[in-house]
């Protein structure tokens, strides 16, 4: 890998948060709403099957349903969700994926 393929994990155009909430204190919604609030100019979507809209913002309920691949993903799912999900935004063109799981055996 060469350091330019970096550049859509330090400089993406858009941000896919995967587990973004509305609960209070949790690491989807402390993301979605640091991604929302920090200054990033690009496109922010955010992905949850159990919410329609979140900060007046709509949510896609699946990868499959973003209207492009994100540059750079973040999971902010249950460990057992990240193989399918990083499967799923590889396939979708998805050039960058932070995971922010708990329970993630080496």
């Amino acid at each position: 890998m060469t350091v330019r393929n970096l550049q859509y994990l330090f400089q993406p155009a858009s941000i896919a948060v995967i587990g973004a909430s509305n609960r209070p204190h949790s690491v989807g919604a402390t993301v979605y709403r640091n991604v929302l609030d920090g200054g990033f100019h690009g496109a922010i979507h955010a992905v949850n099957p159990k919410h329609a809209t979140l900060a007046g913002r709509p949510v896609y309920p699946d990868v499959a349903s973003l209207p492009a691949p994100p540059d750079l993903a973040v999971i902010c799912t249950p460990a057992a969700t990240v193989p399918g999900l990083v499967h799923q935004l590889g396939a979708a063109g998805t050039r960058a994926v932070i995971v922010l799981s708990a329970g993630l055996d080496g």
